[in-house]
């Protein structure tokens, strides 16, 4: 039995219809990628304050007003880059907050706590770490690093000599600790690098609260 010629030519028109659907997703899904990139790319050499939406339209190669049809405002787009990385940053300020220390085997405990908790975020947030580290004055993330400094600074303090000096020497340490990591992050690329950056940094410090204890 022969088809009806109209109804092939109805098939025809709908499997073209659903290819060209998907081409077009396709497409807008690539462009979505490439804004988030170039953003990544504008966030971390400039800063979310002083990079503009206009600047990534630019740098996409396409109009602001075009840039709308995919985030609404910076603040989206900046968000789009760093929520993963502020949820896990919580995360582990919640662990470290909740962890009790033994103060005679505080050392080991807290350097396996730093190497092993915060290695796994490093090596899966990267990016959004550096920008919420480095470059998010204006958002609702600038806060998080000083609230990280300030509870290691906490944990450090117990295990230092119970002097009038204790607490700027923990908060110089807790700081010192922290700027390290975000150097090990920006200046390695591989995991095992940025394994042994921070077990460096991390035996470092802790052997420093041994000499001071």
């Amino acid at each position: 039995m022969s088809s009806c010629p109209i109804i092939n030519v109805v098939n025809d028109v709908k499997r073209s219809e659903q290819t060209g659907g998907v081409i077009v997703q396709v497409l807008k899904d690539e462009l979505r990628h490439k804004i988030l990139l170039e953003s990544e790319h504008l966030f971390l050499q400039r800063g979310y304050d002083r990079t503009s939406l206009q600047m990534i339209a630019d740098k996409v190669n396409i109009s602001k007003s075009n840039l709308y049809h995919y985030f609404k405002n910076k603040e989206e787009l900046f968000y789009e880059l760093t929520d993963s990385a502020a949820d896990g940053l919580k995360r582990l300020i919640l662990r470290f907050r909740d962890k009790r220390l033994d103060l005679s085997i505080a050392p080991e405990e807290f350097r396996m706590l730093l190497t092993e908790e915060i290695l796994s975020l490093l090596l899966a947030e990267k990016y959004g770490l550096l920008l919420i580290m480095e470059q998010a004055n204006g958002t609702r993330y600038e806060n998080l690093r000083p609230v990280l400094i300030d509870l290691i600074a906490s944990k450090i303090r117990p295990m230092l000599a119970d002097d009038d000096n204790s607490l700027m020497l923990a908060q110089i340490m807790a700081r010192n600790l922290v700027d390290g990591t975000v150097h090990v992050l920006k200046n390695r690329v591989r995991p095992s690098e940025v394994r042994a950056g921070l077990n460096a940094l991390v035996e470092y410090h802790t052997k420093g609260i041994r000499t001071l204890r």
